[in-house]
């Protein structure tokens, strides 16, 4: 068996556009009346579905097209739960809106902070591209190694969402490249489960149903059953969906068989999380029952785990878009839930992207680490991305403690990289190539890991620069779109 190893899916050539209704700034924001007065106007106008957005969490010339988007979404009524419903009066100002933020909001943001140079005090990796089959620019979604024998030999499991592909390959023998293992509209996320409980591990395929964010209800739960002879026959569990960013089995009501969490992501105006209840009594037929567990949208992911050690599954999942909020579902029996807050972040421009759960400081219960540094909204580097290792001491909200800044962290997880017996966290970064060179000078960090040199004390170390990951997962033993990285540091 390889020591511990990450597989990361490089960046690909997939480009999202945002059109702003907007006006031009004037070259001097214009004088207030009264700061009192123009803050009333904006608390009033921008704390009706998130929390109050600080004036330097954005650059000045970035401010006025987002009040007029955001003014746009209002008068719409897009992007708000139903029990909010903001509304913008008639003699609403928007000037004061305006005049508020321009006055306060620094000329630039800070510069990103510097991460050590690549190598110093780092493990050393041997990279090996693995080949996809032939066809367009890939879009590498997610890539997970998975048990999909259960005999304890991993595979590498990719999703291509713009060729709309499911693909398999071995880390053992990187050089034979991917195969196809089953279509899908646009697979973004794989789990192993056995399903239908025959002996087979199973995939579950989370599908967006399209590319870009949009509120449509194309997306699906696809199940690929085990066949006894090998391969896969795929079934439809869900359809019509919010666009699905993650499925996990849960055994949610106790009775034995495997019902679904879906991270139904959406966009502004759909989008929720989902319990499908297993009502199946012919596995040729299965049939899952839609259950909203809640409504809020951009849910990514749905981690399940027993975070309250009561013996029942919980979730855990994290709603970006302007909720900003870690929460956990706790199973209280029989199928039902309680929502907690972990943590709430302090604005809307947080950027959450990922989630994991884990007993980073070996205390004994399950912690969660956070990544916020989402950058396909407006392309700018914010100096308050970063890594958050949100602490569990046994109540809610769990205590936030800041690991790192990294500029673009698309995602962390927690391993015991250097084998010395507690846990480290590595952590990939996309920044997209618009505006880049103008905002800050590169290259930045793409691969990183923070050591655990002490309980809850982490040593920054670059392992890459210059290059835009969305996934990343580590087993024991590209610009195609997915690599291995073999740990050459630990003995075999």
């Amino acid at each position: 068996m390889k020591a511990a190893l990450p597989v990361t899916a490089a960046a690909c050539a997939v480009t999202l556009a945002v059109t702003l209704a907007r006006t031009e700034p004037a070259p001097q924001a214009p004088a207030a009346p009264s700061p009192s007065a123009d803050e009333k106007v904006v608390r009033q106008a921008c704390t009706g579905c998130h929390a109050l957005p600080p004036p330097d969490i954005m650059p000045r010339e970035a401010w006025t097209p987002k009040i007029y988007e955001m003014a746009g979404l209002i008068m719409a009524g897009i992007g708000a739960p139903e029990s909010v419903k903001p509304t913008l009066s008639p003699d609403f100002d928007i000037d004061a809106v305006e005049r508020y933020y321009m006055s306060r909001a620094p000329v630039a943001l800070a510069t990103p902070e510097p991460w050590p140079p690549v190598g110093e005090g780092s493990p050393r990796f041997l990279r090996h591209a693995m080949k996809l089959p032939a066809g367009p620019a890939p879009a590498i979604a997610n890539v997970r190694f998975l048990d999909l024998d259960g005999k304890g030999e991993l595979t590498i499991v990719a999703e291509d969402m713009v060729r709309g592909v499911v693909l398999t390959g071995s880390p053992l023998a990187p050089e034979r490249g991917f195969s196809v293992v089953e279509h899908v509209a646009a697979p973004c996320h794989a789990a192993v489960v056995d399903l239908d409980h025959d002996g087979r591990p199973d995939l579950l395929i989370a599908d967006l149903g399209d590319v870009p964010p949009e509120d449509h209800l194309k997306a699906s739960v696809v199940w690929l059953q085990r066949l006894a002879g090998g391969g896969y026959r795929k079934h439809v569990l869900a359809s019509g969906l919010p666009r699905v960013a993650d499925v996990e089995a849960i055994d949610a009501d106790g009775d034995g068989d495997l019902d679904l969490v879906v991270a139904a992501f959406g966009w502004r105006r759909v989008g929720s999380l989902l319990l499908l209840e297993n009502r199946t009594r012919d596995w040729s037929n299965p049939v899952f029952v839609p259950r909203v567990l809640d409504a809020r949208t951009g849910a990514i992911d749905v981690p399940v785990v027993d975070l309250d050690h009561d013996g029942r599954p919980d979730v855990v999942t994290v709603f970006s878009q302007h909720y900003e909020t870690v929460a956990a579902f706790l199973n209280k029996g029989g199928g039902g839930f309680r929502m907690e807050t972990i943590y709430a972040a302090p604005h809307p421009a947080w950027g959450s992207s990922w989630v994991d759960v884990a007993d980073l400081d070996g205390d004994g219960d399950l912690d969660v680490i956070l990544s916020h540094g989402d950058m396909l909204d407006d392309f700018m580097l914010k100096p308050y991305h970063g890594i958050q290792w949100l602490e569990n001491r046994g109540g809610f909200p769990f205590v936030e403690h800041t690991l790192a800044a990294l500029s673009g962290v698309h995602g962390a997880k927690a391993v015991d990289l250097d084998r010395d017996g507690d846990l480290d966290v590595v952590a990939v970064a996309y920044v997209p190539p618009p505006r880049l060179a103008a905002t800050a000078p590169p290259p930045l960090p793409s691969l990183v890991w923070l050591e655990q040199v002490a309980r809850g004390r982490f040593e920054r170390h670059t392992l890459e620069v210059g290059r835009r990951h969305v996934s990343f997962d580590f087993g024991t033993e590209t610009e195609t779109g997915v690599e291995v990285w073999e740990n050459l540091t630990i003995k075999k």
